[in-house]
């Protein structure tokens, strides 16, 4: 049985219990004998009163001796001078008419000690099962009130965390209920976000291997519009970008409909976003035409979809009444636009690789290298990935003794093997940091998105097996198949190496690159784990001595590739308002700071009162001072690197040596901007999880951890 606390606490009410007992016992016996040896003293004293008068002469004292030692609680009497040394004696001159006669009484401790002990076992047995009585009905119903009902959401919450995403039972409107309803509101939350995400998954790859617009598709737009809370939906896709003709399908949830159309017979909202190549929302109906006023539409959500700046058609959500739609469902069409957008240029694009491969066999390494530049443009991360997977693939090939046109499909596999990348959203696919469960799941699909992609493509037979197994591991812990040893294709087993290889020496902006003795060093450490030990054998020199050619055309600068990698990475880790690192960046923050200062310290800064600024003077002047106070850190000590990790609070990576001049700056904004911040500096930042912990404390505590070198300016 597990001890918890209420274990303790009903171990702590015996042990309490017990302690009234004892302690009921002695007091009472204390008390009790005090009583009984008052009662005894008072009614020996009346005894030798009453024997004198009836006796009258002292000559007559062996009679009161004789009377005395009769009565109640005395042992023995003494007619005699004594002198008395116990409590339980009692000295008494009697006065008689033929002279004085002294009395010593002795009392019967035993029995008055014996009475006493009698009435203290009685008063504490009676009180120690009061209260234990007591304590038990008390445990029972803390039980019964709390702790069971706490066992029973525990249990249910235990169901949800092993993904049994049922709704628990209420039971009556206490705080248990509330807890339960609060339990059913994030089931609620849960069940949608994963559906969404299922949702945009089944699009990925419903709409990436060409199967257009069918009644799959309408039952999938169908669900979109129930959890956006939308009427219906106008989707427009030109036939192909020279082409004039555009394809219509509008859907409902009871009714579909479906025509073709010239772009300038367009009338209403299609040809407007067309026209203004943007997003819109707005409920005028002069925008309308007279078919769409028939569906009768009062709200509109619409964006054109659009892959590489290319205008690919449209999508419009529509609701009957006059109601905006809330920004999660906002953000969810967006998605659910850029998937469609993204497969119908797939769709685009393998028509037109298809079409070039039948006109001309000898752009074929052309054509594949073009797709290969659509991966790369959308992540600058894989350029040039793809040729140097394929030059290491083929020469490991070459060196395996394998035929010509056995490296030639090697080669061609892996040219093309993270073709099914195009399919990943940009949410997804430029993430920098670690993906959630749901979203690695997503990734893992590439490898079966790009083999769906190209399994029709007859010349591509033979080098299928190589792109559609890539990620799996010689031990069995691959995927998309888990398939184990030489269950692999031998081609899968050569790109994995060569893949594995290129990503561990490829620089990131977030990350550095490794040296190539140490990715090898890797390579070598997983070889009959993850790899073929065969294929490392002869790989290994290969990867360590031999360096890929560059490509014969570059299409874009260092510079430029450079600059979408940090804007795309601002999109995940800056915050838009102040232009610095946000929460999620404070990891890839200290990185730089430990690279750019030798010994680092930090500041921490607190814009106090910002929330009562917002309320009483609104939103927009406390979001003014936060641009301002973050200005003024940066004009003053422009060498800093800042870190915005929550609503009002800031930490600055600095050096050690100029951490108080820096601090002092800081401090001088106070008066220029009228505004109060507390300032505190971190002496000494070794570790980055532990400046987690002491900045949490920081942010809760309001005051700075104990035993941590922080000071408040």
């Amino acid at each position: 049985m597990r001890i918890d606390k209420y274990w303790v606490l009903s171990i702590l009410a015996f042990g309490i219990t017990l302690s009234i007992g004892i302690g009921g016992y002695f007091l009472t016996y204390w008390f009790s004998k005090k009583f009984f040896l008052e009662y005894s003293i008072e009614n020996a004293l009346n005894y030798v009163e009453v024997s004198a008068v009836a006796v009258g002469s002292k000559s007559r004292a062996e009679e009161i001796e004789k009377i005395l030692e009769r009565a109640p609680y005395i042992e023995k009497v003494e007619l005699r001078e004594l002198p008395v040394n116990s409590p339980y004696e009692i000295k008494k001159e009697l006065l008689f008419p033929d002279g004085r006669l002294p009395v010593v009484i002795h009392l019967d401790k035993e029995l008055i000690e014996e009475k006493a002990s009698r009435l203290a076992r009685s008063v504490a047995t009676t009180i120690t099962l009061l209260t234990a009585a007591f304590l038990a009905i008390y445990l029972i119903a803390i039980r019964l009130l709390y702790l069971e009902p706490l066992h029973k959401i525990r249990r249910d919450v235990d169901k949800i965390y092993r993904g049994i995403l049922k709704k628990i039972p209420i039971y009556g409107k206490d705080e248990f209920g509330r807890i339960r309803e609060s339990i059913n509101m994030m089931i609620d939350s849960i069940k949608e976000r994963d559906e969404r995400a299922e949702i945009i998954s089944q699009f990925i790859q419903l709409l990436t291997v060409g199967k257009g617009f069918n009644g799959e598709f309408i039952e999938l737009m169908r669900r979109v519009l129930k959890i956006s809370e939308t009427d219906g939906v106008i989707i427009g896709i030109k036939s192909s970008p020279q082409e004039n003709t555009i394809k219509i399908n509008l859907i409902t949830q009871k009714d579909e409909k479906e025509l073709t159309r010239e772009i300038n017979q367009l009338e209403g909202i299609e040809p407007y976003i067309l026209e203004i190549e943007r997003e819109i929302e707005t409920n005028k109906k002069s925008l309308l035409s007279k078919e769409e006023r028939k569906l009768g539409i009062e709200y509109i959500y619409g964006m054109p979809l659009t892959v590489f700046s290319e205008i690919l058609g449209y999508v419009i959500f529509f609701r009957k009444k006059d109601k905006p739609l809330k920004e999660e469902n906002k953000k969810f069409i967006k998605n659910v636009a850029k998937s469609i957008a993204v497969a119908v240029e797939i769709k685009h694009l393998i028509n037109n690789l298809e079409k070039q491969l039948k006109r001309e066999k000898e752009l074929f390494d052309k054509v594949l290298k073009s797709l290969i530049r659509g991966i790369e443009i959308r992540d600058s991360y894989t350029r040039g990935h793809s040729e140097r997977v394929a030059y290491f693939s083929k020469r490991i090939a070459q060196e395996m003794g394998l035929s010509e046109e056995e490296v030639n499909k090697i080669y061609t596999a892996a040219l093309l093997h993270d073709i099914g990348k195009i399919g990943i959203p940009d949410s997804i696919l430029l993430k920098p940091g670690r993906l959630t469960e749901r979203e690695y799941e997503i990734i893992k699909l590439h490898p079966i998105l790009s083999y769906e992609l190209l399994k029709n493509l007859d010349f591509l037979e033979g080098a299928l097996d190589g792109i559609k197994y890539h990620h799996e591991r010689w031990d069995g812990s691959g995927y998309p198949e888990g398939l184990k040893g030489e269950e692999i294709p031998l081609s899968a087993r050569i790109i994995a190496v060569a893949d594995s290889f290129d990503a561990m020496t490829s620089e990131r902006i977030y990350r550095k690159a490794r040296e190539k003795r140490e990715a090898v060093k890797e390579i070598k450490r997983l070889s009959g784990k993850a790899y073929d030990p065969k294929v490392v054998e002869n790989a290994l020199h290969i990867l360590l001595n031999e360096e890929p050619p560059k490509p014969e055309e570059e299409y874009l600068e260092d510079e430029i590739i450079r600059e979408i990698e940090e804007r795309r990475l601002d999109y995940f880790l800056r915050d838009p308002l102040t232009g610095v690192f946000n929460r999620n960046a404070l990891e890839l923050a200290y990185t730089i700071a430990k690279e750019r200062f030798r010994k680092l310290a930090g500041i921490v800064v607190d814009i106090v009162k910002l929330r009562e600024i917002n309320i009483k003077e609104g939103w927009e002047r406390g979001d003014e001072l936060l641009k301002k106070v973050t200005a003024e850190i940066h004009r003053r000590i422009p060498n800093v690197i800042t870190v915005r990790y929550s609503g009002d609070n800031f930490l600055i990576f600095t050096s050690r040596k100029n951490l108080e001049e820096a601090a002092k700056r800081i401090k001088e904004i106070e008066g220029e901007l009228s505004v109060n911040l507390r300032v505190l500096t971190i002496g000494e930042i070794k570790e980055v999880e532990k400046l987690k912990k002491e900045l949490t404390e920081i942010e809760f505590e309001g005051r700075p951890p104990a035993n941590v070198n922080v000071k408040i300016l």
